[in-house]
């Protein structure tokens, strides 16, 4: 895993104005929402294929490090997104076939119900298109594949430190989720994966209006303390994301929305459904990418630490 002293793919706010895509004249609102489509094109398509939330999110972290140092203007987004998920596919070992994952992103960006046959032009320009930017994918990640998320400390922290894990397997599932919307923000290119899920963690207690010192005893205080502003800051952009999505004005974390029912069934692998995400407090404001949410996932990679 990639050490967190690593600074090459951090960025302090500021740096968010003065990207490659605002150099070359784009708006920075205009960028947020091109990073915002291409997670959802992410998510629709790992979702289509069944892929492992581990490898949507390592596609999402290929993407947003990408448009650091690449302009929307001259990369697509639909292009980027696809060939993230395929490098993510083997660098998180899901195999997929080269041939379904082409056929899959050329279907979500043509908005088909209809699978593409592999003999069509539409297949052709797709294959042509992810086989060239890979090598540009690479080139700008500097061939650094290896990733590190929220969820492997997440687990480590139910699974080692929660007090009781019956009465905190709510608590889990809604924290979960909050760490795949997070993939929706900047957040994996500002603060380290401890933070982001202790942030997600803070906010599923807010919204659950549980107490996490109970739940986590002095594990918890230890864990906040050092880095409570850190925390504040990516619980109040995993925020900010809903709000903009909805068009909503103002926040407070202590208001979160109310009457969602998070509750599907946790994988045997330790991973929640897809079921589990599309239940979530996101789906109160945040698009459903077109699945079945009893539908879970084929469960094919392990997260367990």
């Amino acid at each position: 895993m990639t050490s967190t002293a690593d600074s090459q793919w951090y960025y302090q706010k500021e740096e968010f104005y003065g990207t490659p895509s605002q150099i070359s004249g784009l708006s920075f609102p205009v960028e947020k929402e091109s990073r915002h489509k291409g997670i959802a094109f992410i998510m629709m398509v790992g979702m289509h294929l069944k892929l492992p939330q581990l490898t949507m999110a390592t596609a999402a972290l290929f993407f947003q490090r990408f448009y650091m140092r690449r302009s929307f203007k001259d990369y697509k987004y639909y292009d980027v997104a696809a060939t993230c998920i395929y490098l993510a596919s083997k660098t998180e070992e899901s195999t997929r076939k080269f041939k379904d994952i082409v056929i899959a992103c050329a279907q979500k960006a043509a908005k088909k119900d209809t699978p593409i046959d592999d003999s069509s032009k539409e297949f052709r320009v797709w294959k042509d298109t992810i086989i060239y930017t890979e090598e540009l994918l690479l080139e700008t990640l500097c061939f650094d594949l290896s990733v590190e998320h929220p969820y492997h400390f997440l687990l480590i922290l139910f699974n080692h430190y929660q007090k009781d894990s019956q009465r905190g397997r709510k608590l889990k599932q809604v924290a979960w989720a909050f760490v795949n919307d997070s993939l929706r923000t900047t957040l994996c290119l500002t603060k380290s994966p401890k933070i982001v899920a202790l942030a997600a963690l803070y906010v599923a207690g807010k919204y659950l209006d549980e107490n996490l010192s109970d739940s986590f005893g002095e594990f918890w205080r230890e864990s906040y303390e050092p880095h409570e502003r850190e925390i504040h800051e990516a619980a109040g952009e995993i925020m900010d994301s809903y709000l903009m999505t909805s068009n909503r004005n103002g926040r407070s974390l202590d208001k979160m929305p109310p009457g969602s029912k998070p509750g599907s069934e946790y994988q045997e692998n330790g991973t929640p459904s897809y079921g589990g995400y599309l239940n979530s407090p996101a789906k109160l404001a945040t698009p459903v990418y077109g699945m079945d949410p009893d539908r879970p996932t084929n469960g094919d990679r392990s997260m367990a630490p």
